[in-house]
């Protein structure tokens, strides 16, 4: 009953609060003084008189009709605008009627009495860029860039520092044109004060190359660029944090910045046991993080939360972490020379167990108790060097090295259709690997004296390599025969990868709308693989090589790539359509047998890409690309692995390619003026001979192979759409319904027959949003889904079933300095076919938090993790008709008190 009361809640919260919040409004018309002509799209803003502010904004519409929210607390000046007539500035006083203004504008250059010079504009717009003045807009003392952004029309921000600008997901945050720490947005957004910032500019960035030589490839990365006050790039600035809970949890951050002009060094540190440590969403995929949705090599879909393995979510246990990092960039000679080089540095530890279950095709349950100790460093180099005018030199670099340990026990089970016990295992298997990254680029370009023509060369080698080994200790019993056995090994692995590239283009305008691309280029992959599994001897040592489990591999290729691609670019209309060939000639050879396997394989790959920009708010973009998708090394190397007895993995060398052809439509809609935002995209993918993972049980031994399904087609596709929009701006109430649909058809064989897997996952989410930093605020997500699977070879076993989530914050200040929050998350699973119970779980992080000193640079915050002690590591995921299910340990609740402290000292 008391969780179908918080359901019922937080699906009425919504319209309570909306219900709840009246709306006073100036409202009035806009003509021309002398004719009376209505004007229809006039910039109507709202200024607090005492800063200037920018409290509201809207356009008139065709009738010359205009609304905007009253303020209640202060005066304020109205000031209207449109091309070629003088502005109108007006006082706006509190409690007075302001329902029926009659603004006249004149064509003449000299402006009313009532003109109040600001000297302010909150946005402009130039060209393809929207230019936001960052003290228009109002945040807390001491807030840092992401409270910015968040106030901006058009920019959300998500809880892990994903920023959505104008409907697009933003690839790059840059620092006066420059990348900081490389492309780790949430560095900028979460390191840098609002008051340090002048301009905030959203635009799309063209690709290197297309700013070079000045034509559009079709390419785009949506990118925020934040320029800094004068005053702000010569002085020193950061954060320091430090918090101390029960059960041991402890937490550290700090945060050192020291620009002088163009010069800017930055150093950062975080520790904690308490899953605080988080990069950023992106940056997590390089630790090893999960991004929340995958798909399988069939097509199937799994879910899963975020995870981002330096947060803690995700990690099987505690994780203990430290993420640090250092930054230097600058300019020399008249800018001629720009250096940017960062160094990076992670650590993580955890341990604790894990349960998963498996229903369907497969049924089985395994219980994991895992040890886990990781760490990495990685130093990063860009270097350009501009000759000249028509002569540009891009360098970079990187290197990294990891050190990866686990100690991981096991117990799994298999069981029969009819759930019986078939087969059980106890393993204890302990790593230790070493992975060494190398990578270096040039990118060299020669613009010629004719705009728009160019010549560009550009070339990279990269080196991965690991080394390492372990122990393997499994015991296996197959209940059928009463037998048991038993593998007692060591193990040696040596996997080496150097890929070499090189490639050079020649563009040629042939007007000034079309151009013309010829290239070519060259590729070089050399893989070697080297394991060895060594048996215990009669003289005690492990110097028995087991061949069965061994092997010493290398699988080369050489590539040829030509391609010719044209390009049509106007104000409005980009198309790019590129014709790609590829011969690949493929290498393997057993170095123990000494055979040898050779294939070649010649392919044309096209693409076509483009936009039509409406307007300068209103954009429809599409591409098409049609891929020959080779077979990759682990997919035709048949090695077998028993480090999982109960599962085993064969390669194919007799793999053929699949062709997949993909298409992407979209059209987005932004409206400056209001902050709203629309958009609607799909996507289809269709797979011609996929490469699927076929199946076989046998004795309670699941073997997995590669296999071409020849004759069938794996069909997905996907569809999305959201809107933006402002529900009251006096209150500052702002919300987002967005829908999708995912569907996908996908082959593979079990036990040789054809298995046809359909699945679909309807999606509805709702935010609800108030953020005044006065008063109450919230931000509230409702996220209702039904997932459907379904199965010819198991149509009375599926995992269909309702899915329910809800997350998000509420805090309320009692003052400017003093405030109480809660943080929540709500997730429901019903029960299906597949798994008979029930998950749910709720999520309740409630604390206080004050500011002290005058400069309100001092903050004690007190918080509760989890006080309702419900936290459970759980995901459900599904695969060619397998049903996963998985349990894990992970932070539960804890109290914590936490001080921290900005600081900043500018240099004269």
């Amino acid at each position: 009953m008391k969780r179908k009361t918080i359901f019922h809640l937080l699906l009425l919260l919504p319209m309570l609060v909306s219900f709840c919040f009246a709306q006073s409004k100036i409202q009035g018309k806009i003509s021309d003084a002398k004719d009376q002509q209505k004007l229809s799209n006039a910039t109507v803003m709202l200024l607090s008189a005492k800063d200037s502010i920018l409290l509201d904004f809207t356009r008139s519409d065709e009738n010359g009709n205009f609304s905007l929210s009253t303020p209640v607390q202060s005066e304020a000046v109205l000031i209207v605008s449109y091309p070629k007539y003088g502005d109108y500035y007006t006082e706006i006083l509190p409690n007075q009627d302001y329902s029926a203004l009659k603004v006249g504008l004149t064509s003449t250059a000299q402006l009313l009495q009532e003109v109040i010079v600001t000297g302010r504009i909150p946005i402009t717009i130039k060209g393809d860029t929207t230019e936001y003045d960052a003290g228009s807009f109002k945040v807390e003392k001491n807030a840092k860039v992401e409270d910015l952004l968040k106030v901006l029309p058009g920019i959300t921000v998500d809880a892990s520092g994903k920023i959505t600008a104008q409907g697009k997901t933003v690839k790059k945050v840059l620092v006066d044109g420059e990348e900081f720490f490389g492309d780790d947005p949430t560095l900028v957004t979460r390191n840098i004060r609002s008051d340090m910032v002048d301009k905030v500019q959203v635009y799309e960035k063209k690709s290197e190359q297309a700013e070079r030589t000045g034509v559009d490839d079709g390419q785009r990365e949506q990118t925020i660029n934040v320029k800094l006050k004068d005053g702000a790039k010569n002085g020193m600035f950061g954060k320091a944090l430090v918090g101390g809970g029960t059960d041991q949890y402890y937490m550290g951050q700090l945060m050192v910045n020291k620009f002088k002009g163009s010069q800017k060094i930055s150093a950062y540190g975080l520790f904690g046991n308490n899953g605080t440590t988080s990069m950023n969403w992106q940056d997590a995929e390089k630790y090893g993080g999960d991004s929340g949705v995958s798909y399988g090599d069939d097509g199937s879909m799994s879910w899963s939360s975020f995870t981002d393995p330096f947060s803690g979510q995700g990690v099987i246990g505690v994780p203990r972490a430290i993420n640090s990092g250092i930054n230097f960039s600058d300019k020399f000679d008249k800018n001629k020379h720009n250096v940017n080089i960062n160094y990076k540095y992670g650590r993580i530890s955890s341990d604790g167990q894990d349960e998963t279950l498996m229903s369907g095709l497969i049924n089985s349950r395994t219980v994991k108790t895992v040890d886990t100790e990781n760490d990495q460093h990685r130093v990063n180099l860009k270097y350009d060097l501009n000759f000249d005018s028509l002569n540009t030199l891009t360098i970079r670099g990187g290197a990294s090295q990891k050190n990866l340990w686990s100690d991981n026990k096991r117990e799994a089970y298999q069981f029969s259709e009819k759930l019986d016990t078939v087969t059980t295992e106890n393993t204890r298997e302990v790593a230790d690997n070493k992975v060494k990254a190398f990578n270096l680029s040039a990118l060299f370009t020669h613009k010629f004296k004719k705009k728009g023509r160019s010549l560009t060369f550009s070339g990279e080698t990269r080196k991965d390599e690991t080394t390492g080994g372990g122990s393997l200790y499994s015991k296996v019993r197959k209940y059928d025969v009463g037998q048991d056995s038993i593998t007692d090994q060591r193990k040696n692995r040596e996997q080496r990868v150097t890929n070499n590239r090189a490639s050079l283009t020649y563009t040629e305008p042939l007007s000034k709308v079309l151009n013309m691309s010829v290239g070519g280029g060259i590729e070089s992959n050399k893989s070697s693989s080297l394991v060895e599994s060594f048996n215990e001897s009669s003289s005690g040592n492990y110097d028995q090589l087991d061949k069965r489990f061994s092997n010493n591999y290398d699988f080369n290729r050489t590539s040829s790539n030509y391609k010719l691609a044209f390009g049509y670019t106007t104000e409005k209309l980009r198309l790019n359509f590129t014709n790609s060939f590829n011969n690949d000639d493929l290498e393997q050879r057993n170095n123990d047998t000494k055979e040898q396997f050779s294939r070649n394989f010649f392919t044309y790959n096209p693409s076509l890409g483009g936009g039509y920009s409406f307007t300068k708010s209103k954009q429809l973009w599409f591409n098409y690309n049609g891929r020959n998708q080779l077979p990759a090394l682990n997919q035709i190397q048949p090695i077998l692995d028993n480090s999982d007895q109960l599962n085993r993995y064969l390669g194919n060398e007799n793999l053929k390619p699949s062709f997949s052809h993909n298409v992407n439509l979209g059209y987005n809609t932004f409206k400056l003026l209001t902050g709203s935002y629309a958009y609607v995209g799909g996507n289809v993918n269709v797979v011609k001979d996929p490469i699927s993972q076929n199946i076989t049980t046998a004795n309670g031994i699941n073997t997995y192979e590669w296999n071409n399904i020849i004759g069938k087609t794996n069909l997905s596709a996907n569809f999305w759409s959201g809107y933006y929009f402002k529900l009251n701006k006096k209150l500052g109430l702002s919300n987002s319904p967005q829908l999708s649909l995912s569907t996908s058809e996908n082959y593979n064989f079990f036990n040789g027959e054809l298995n046809k897997v359909n699945t679909t996952n309807y999606n509805f989410t709702y935010t609800l949003t108030r953020d005044t930093k006065t008063g109450l605020n919230f931000n509230i997500n409702l996220s209702p889904q039904y997932r459907v699977m379904e199965s010819n070879l198991q149509q009375n076993t599926n995992s269909n079933g309702f899915v329910f989530g809800s997350s998000g914050s509420v805090e309320y200040f009692f003052t400017k300095t003093l405030k109480v929050y809660t943080n929540y998350d709500y997730t429901y699973e019903a029960a299906t076919k597949a798994f008979d119970q029930k998950f749910d779980q709720f999520l309740l992080h409630p604390g206080v938090s004050k500011k002290f000193l005058k400069n309100e640079s001092l903050i004690l915050d007190f918080t509760v993790n989890d006080v309702l002690n419900q936290n459970k590591g759980f995901s459900r995921s599904a695969s060619s008709s397998v049903f996963t299910q998985r349990r894990y340990d992970t932070i539960r609740r804890y109290y914590m008190l936490k001080l921290s402290w900005d600081f900043t000292k500018m240099f004269l």
